[in-house]
């Protein structure tokens, strides 16, 4: 039994330990009346539906494939060519406190392992979180079972929680220039921090949200994503608005900047979502950013804890 990093050769393994968790496979009959179905009568975008790129093999290899090409790290645990386990890492450089470190994006072991399985996957991505010198998970506030099994193999201890908050999109009173943008270099966020959305890293969220992925599959790309560099009296930001997937005139905000939100900014967002058609805007924040929120914000009891680990 070993840790490596994936290939493309693995991808229908991987694939299978992610779908092995679903437990019923359903879609929308055109009438709307949710329908049982076996998954090899679903296609592409109703699998993608039950849990993204992992879904099918087709979305899997797309998304591992942009990982390999220098985008991210993608490990396996292999037992004599089964895949017991993968996890999705990414290197960031952001604003203080985290600081430079690897981030802990995505990571499933399969049922009933033995211990060794979870211990030789967190050795192994200790290791690499070395060099930057810390290392980042995420996972809710409410998951106790998870933030347990971080503090068991990884020895993460939570540092920030983040709450989603949504208000409406308005025409502001504030001077801000604006372009759309649409260079994915990740580069350009060295440094930055996620000042909006950081449900998870700047990095992992920059690989899985700026850039595109889906255009070939016409349901995920008719949601309408709008990116842009803004200016907001000087205060740089790239932000993205991502129609939601339930609800036309909702959309997820997501922004990288060199600094944390500021009221300029956020007035700039709050009007570039009312110019785009949004009427409801969602938005992650730490407590410190949240304070600049209007009284007739709304709040998600639900949070997301940033766990950490100095290496």
């Amino acid at each position: 039994m070993l840790v490596r990093q994936a290939t493309i050769d693995d991808t229908q393994k991987i694939v299978d330990l992610f779908t092995a968790r679903v437990t019923i496979w359903q879609r929308l009959s055109a009438a709307g009346q949710v329908e049982n179905l076996p998954y090899d009568e679903l296609t592409i975008y109703e699998r993608w539906l039950h849990g993204g790129a992992w879904m099918s093999l087709e979305t899997g290899a797309i998304w591992l494939s942009h990982l390999l090409s220098g985008n991210g790290l993608a490990y396996v645990v292999d037992a004599a060519g089964q895949i017991l386990a993968y996890a999705e890492a990414f290197a960031n450089r952001e604003l203080t406190p985290l600081g430079t470190h690897l981030h802990v994006a995505d990571m499933l072991v399969a049922e009933d392992s033995a211990d060794a399985v979870h211990l030789l996957l967190a050795d192994a991505i200790l290791a690499d979180a070395r060099a930057p010198g810390r290392l980042s998970v995420d996972y809710p506030a409410y998951d106790q079972d998870q933030a347990t099994y971080f503090r068991k193999y990884f020895g993460a201890a939570e540092e920030a929680r983040l709450t989603r908050y949504t208000l409406n999109a308005h025409i502001g009173q504030s001077f801000y220039k604006s372009q759309e943008f649409d260079k994915t270099d990740a580069s350009l966020i060295d440094g930055w921090a996620l000042a909006v959305g950081r449900w998870t890293s700047p990095r992992a969220l920059w690989e899985s949200e700026w850039t595109e992925h889906w255009s070939g599959i016409p349901q995920i790309a008719q949601r309408k994503k709008h990116r842009h560099y803004v200016n907001a009296s000087g205060h740089e930001a790239f932000v993205c608005f991502h129609q939601q997937l339930y609800n036309e005139r909702n959309a997820e905000v997501y922004c990288w900047s060199p600094r944390n939100l500021s009221t300029q900014l956020l007035v700039a967002i709050r009007d570039m979502g009312h110019r785009r058609g949004f009427r409801v805007l969602t938005l992650a924040l730490p407590d410190f950013s949240a304070k600049l929120l209007p009284a007739d914000t709304t709040t998600d009891p639900n949070e997301q804890v940033i766990a950490t680990v100095n290496v």
